[in-house]
């Protein structure tokens, strides 16, 4: 893999705002770099569903056919803020945000490192599996994009979600969500009387 294009490509991706509901700008840049290197794409209408203005993104690149496909995934939007963003990178190596916005880097570490993997094997023109690609919108909202996906488009049995923290190389084959609950109470008030002694004082 081509390091300073992996970070530059990074740098490229934080700079584009992509709110959840608003990753419209993200979606079409995956576009034009995904079709430049053969991949079919489709985009469905999980936008028009969430009232934001991108879907899920899904893309297919046709491999060795005697082998299983592999899907790959990771999403479009970020936390907020998430507009104006900029990948400052140290001198040691370190990189962060300008500090008044968020980094990004949940999720575009994990686009970033899809991008240049595909790109590699491309233009190394490798022997692969089928690849499968799939960006969800609105991940941040409890992962609402994906809960809209139609997964019957999905050919792979075996998948690699870019989204953990954690040290690299680590994995996790199962791992929890966030759950949120409203929970109404309903109760009987009871209320305990003290009876306190009065003392008079006679003057």
């Amino acid at each position: 893999m081509n390091k300073n294009r992996l970070l530059e490509t990074f740098k490229a991706l934080v700079s584009i705002d992509s709110p959840s509901f608003g990753e419209r700008d993200m979606c079409d840049y995956l576009k034009e770099y995904l079709v430049k290197l053969g991949f079919e794409i489709f985009e469905d209408d999980t936008g028009r569903q969430t009232g934001g203005n991108s879907g899920n993104l899904y893309a297919y690149l046709d491999g060795d056919n005697n082998m299983a496909p592999l899907l790959f995934s990771s999403h479009m939007d970020t936390v907020e803020p998430a507009k104006g963003k900029r990948a400052i990178i140290h001198d040691d190596g370190k990189i962060t945000s300008a500090g008044d916005t968020v980094l990004g880097a949940d999720d575009f570490a994990g686009v970033c490192a899809i991008l240049e993997a595909v790109k590699t094997i491309t233009e190394s023109n490798l022997s692969h599996r089928p690849i499968e690609l799939l960006f969800p919108a609105a991940e941040e909202h409890y992962g609402l994009g994906s809960q809209l996906f139609d997964y019957s488009r999905i050919k792979s049995k075996e998948a690699y979600v870019l989204d953990l923290t954690g040290s690299v190389g680590n994995a996790a084959n199962k791992a929890p969500t966030i759950l949120t609950f409203i929970v109404n109470i309903k109760a009987k008030l009871r209320m305990q009387v003290l009876l306190l002694p009065m003392v008079y004082m006679l003057f």
